[in-house]
């Protein structure tokens, strides 16, 4: 057979150069394979010794000796964690792996509620006017001791709390007023 045939090629090209610098792949190729056939070996004899306490169980069998063949069969073969994840029953995480839930975004300060007193001032001023201006605004936050910000924001959520009351009194009232509109009208016996 000819060094370059395909067949040698293939199959025995390699074979020379076991242990040399050229055929590091092909021992590492070749560690490989001996480690999958082991655990293809490992994985079958676990599903025998699982199919064997199967079929125990289910014919009802329950010899002593037999028991504990089979549990010290399986206890023996190696456990694969991958052999024990379905998608029914995923893996259990401990604390410290789960991540923990964010209750706000990081580097956001703690929500500090409004005191009755301020509430009062800044409903007053919206009693007043539902816009201010810079300097307004500047003033009202100055002297209830909040920030500038926090007041524009506070008068933004004023008038959309208004704008959404108003179109849930007009929608009620629409309501009323179709239902009023389906219902027959009262006879009279008011003649005329």
């Amino acid at each position: 057979m000819s060094d370059f045939s395909i067949d040698y090629i293939l199959h025995r090209a390699g074979e020379r150069y076991i242990g040399t610098n050229a055929s590091i792949g092909i021992v590492e190729r070749i560690k490989l394979e001996e480690q999958h056939q082991r655990q293809r070996q490992a994985y079958e004899a676990y599903q025998a010794g699982v199919a064997v306490e199967l079929a125990n169980m289910a014919a009802g069998v329950v010899d002593a000796t037999m028991s504990a063949f089979n549990h010290e069969s399986v206890a023996q073969m190696p456990m694969f964690d991958w052999l024990q994840y379905t998608r029914y029953h995923p893996p259990r995480l401990s604390r410290t792996l789960r991540q923990p839930i964010a209750k706000r975004t990081p580097g956001r300060l703690p929500r500090i509620p409004f005191t009755p007193a301020q509430l009062e001032a800044l409903e007053s001023a919206y009693r007043t006017a539902n816009y201010l201006s810079a300097e307004e605004a500047n003033q009202l936050a100055e002297s209830l001791e909040l920030t500038n910000t926090r007041v524009k924001i506070w008068f933004q959520n004023r008038r959309a709390r208004e704008r959404r009351e108003k179109r849930e009194r007009d929608e009620s009232y629409e309501s009323t007023i179709s239902s009023n509109a389906s219902s027959p009208e009262p006879q009279s016996d008011i003649v005329r």
